[in-house]
């Protein structure tokens, strides 16, 4: 898993994210706006793949707590309530991975 996100499981079997700083966005972002349900991951992926081949030249979306912005090279997560301020900017390549990477963590968190 590329940067220092972490996923495990609580207590009662559901999936956790973690990330240390600045890592701590991109973990807050999948746990509050993707949330625990491959459904989001999946329809991120499709968006993901419209940008990437040019489909689509940007997709911006404000969610609950974060904002994101997709473009060719870059995705770009800001905060929209929970700490002003709070942002990342990474690779699309790299935020499709962690993506990916989370919905197959979910995925094998329903399996077991």
């Amino acid at each position: 898993m590329p940067r220092t996100l972490r996923f495990t499981w609580d207590q009662q079997g559901r999936a956790v994210v973690n990330g240390l700083p600045p890592d701590d966005v991109l973990a807050d972002y999948l746990a509050q706006e993707l949330g625990f349900e491959p459904a989001r991951a999946q329809k991120m992926l499709r968006v993901l793949n419209a940008v990437r081949q040019g489909k689509r030249e940007r997709w911006d979306v404000t969610g609950d707590a974060w904002s994101l912005e997709l473009s060719r090279l870059r995705a770009s997560i800001h905060s929209e309530q929970t700490i002003p301020g709070r942002s990342q900017e990474l690779p699309l390549e790299e935020f499709e991975l962690v993506v990916r990477s989370w919905l197959e963590f979910m995925e094998l968190s329903r399996a077991h």
